[in-house]
């Protein structure tokens, strides 16, 4: 296959469709390390400051865990083409962007580096996302 066969915009969307399931990949990880050791977590992250949203740690884990198994499902039906696929990881990339953002002042270079990716899923879904229409 030739490069002319494909849409316009067709790499920038496999890229946001590759970057949401590496970073679902990661928020899992992210949740499951939470959840795993969240009376040792506690203890240093509760040390400091309160976190927002919720202080139980284990929350926050489970949270981030369920966010990060949606993000790899939306990152998987990008790749369909669809235009609910799209809209579905822009809504995805959003809210985790802004659960990344409530804890930017607790754990500054991992929230701060997900907004970005984020940032990334959204631009590449929003600009060259549109709709091929069928040539009649």
């Amino acid at each position: 296959m030739d490069s002319s066969s494909y849409a316009p915009g067709y790499g920038w969307r496999s890229f946001a469709g590759v970057l949401l399931i590496i970073a679902g990949f990661f928020n899992c990880i992210d949740g499951l390390v939470a959840i795993i050791n969240a009376n040792r977590i506690e203890g240093v992250v509760n040390g400091n400051a309160t976190l927002p949203i919720t202080d139980n740690v284990s929350d926050w884990g489970w949270v981030v865990l369920l966010i990060g198994i949606v993000m790899v499902a939306a990152g998987f039906a990008i790749f369909s083409g669809a235009m609910w696929a799209r809209v579905f990881g822009i809504v995805v990339a959003g809210i985790n962007m802004l659960v990344q953002f409530t804890y930017l002042a607790h754990f500054p270079f991992w929230s701060f580096t997900m907004i970005l990716v984020d940032m990334l899923v959204i631009y590449g879904l929003v600009v060259y996302g549109r709709v091929e229409l069928e040539r009649r």
